[in-house]
């Protein structure tokens, strides 16, 4: 990124010498695009985009988009970066600087336990409350950088990979589900999909999850907006609020998956959508974060079995090599399914109790 330093000099009115360029690591990996520019006691974080071709019908690139949305996300009260440079020419944007340590990294180290950042996880919900509402407020002038994403696709094949792998742990103790036992399932899984598929979709980022959360002098800020499009907010919730821990670079770090979600923080997200989006009971919608918790970690057990079972492929390599051991995700993943209740919900409940009982 050398050759940009000039660019930002410019805007800056100085030489290029009083800028420095300094790397950011994502656990034990460099991050490729994205790096710090300091200019006299101030940090910045300079981005260069890989995809420099328009990807929406509208015609804008990642760039454009991000540049749009942060701008008017910021304005609004939002906590996002600034603005402060871009150039369409050379694919480059300088924004502010919000942070380098992520709501990743600070779920998985061992110096904080979860309980203590419990203040925090509230102003997070609060502001992607916040994000979700100027979203929501300002939907036509985001209009022209919505992605063709297909939430419902998308959320099927969820579905439809979740209702295997249920199965597939049913066999892996040698305890394969019953006739009776199989219509059971089926009936519930029906229900429990019934319910996720239709509940309205929002629009927000397509891009969720706890490294896209950074913290500086305990304030949040929502980073990566280049691309949005309309899926289930709680969907961002669940993704936003679990900790992967993909390439961790020290022992501190707990090398395995952390949810940071609990009954409290979910009934106080709940509360806010009777209030301000939907009339819905907050059980129901309870229910619905607690359905997209169970149906993420099946998802991530999918992901593991597939990386197991084609280990040379190079997806299957990428991923087994960002998580680690695989024996140990997977208990991790199935823990998080069978010891987490996030709602009193009958249909995500009995779903629990089969693959917990699969696995006793």
């Amino acid at each position: 990124m050398e050759h940009l330093v000039k660019h930002i000099a410019a805007h800056f009115r100085t030489d290029a010498d009083a800028l420095k360029l300094e790397p950011i690591q994502h656990g034990e990996r460099q991050r490729h695009n994205v790096c710090v520019l300091r200019f006299d006691t101030e940090k910045y974080l300079l981005k260069q985009y890989d995809i420099t071709v328009p990807v929406v019908d509208a015609g804008y690139t990642p760039l454009q988009i991000e540049a749009a949305v942060l701008t008017l996300l910021h304005n609004n009260g939002c906590q996002v970066p600034q603005l402060i440079w871009k150039s369409e020419r050379l694919h480059a944007l300088l924004l502010a600087w919000c942070g380098e340590s992520t709501l990743d990294a600070l779920a998985q180290s061992h110096e904080k336990p979860v309980q203590s950042i419990t203040p925090l996880l509230y102003t997070i919900l609060q502001e992607l409350c916040r994000i979700e509402n100027c979203f929501t407020m300002h939907v036509a002038q985001f209009t022209p950088y919505i992605f063709r994403f297909n939430a419902q696709t998308t959320l099927r094949n969820l579905l439809e990979q979740g209702k295997k792998v249920v199965g597939y742990l049913s066999h892996l103790n040698n305890s394969p589900m019953s006739s009776a036992e199989i219509e059971r399932f089926t009936d519930t899984w029906n229900a429990f999909t019934h319910r996720l598929q239709h509940a309205p979709t929002t629009l927000g980022s397509l891009d969720n999850n706890a490294r896209n959360i950074v913290i500086r002098d305990a304030s949040p800020f929502f980073i990566d907006f280049a691309s949005i499009g309309w899926n289930w907010q709680e969907m961002r919730l669940v993704q936003s609020f679990n900790s992967i821990g993909a390439f961790l670079a020290s022992s501190s770090e707990t090398n395995s998956f952390v949810s940071l979600l609990d009954r409290e923080l979910v009934n106080t997200y709940a509360e806010w959508v009777r209030t301000h989006r939907e009339t819905c009971p907050p059980a129901e919608v309870a229910a619905r974060v607690d359905g997209h918790h169970l149906l993420f970690y099946l998802s991530v057990i999918h992901q593991l079995l597939r990386a197991t079972a084609q280990p040379e492929t190079t997806e299957s390599r990428m991923l087994l090599d960002a998580w680690g051991d695989a024996q140990a995700r997977f208990q991790s993943a199935l823990t998080h399914i069978t010891n987490i209740h996030l709602s009193d919900d009958i249909d995500t409940n009995r779903i629990r109790e089969m693959i917990s009982g699969f696995s006793d």
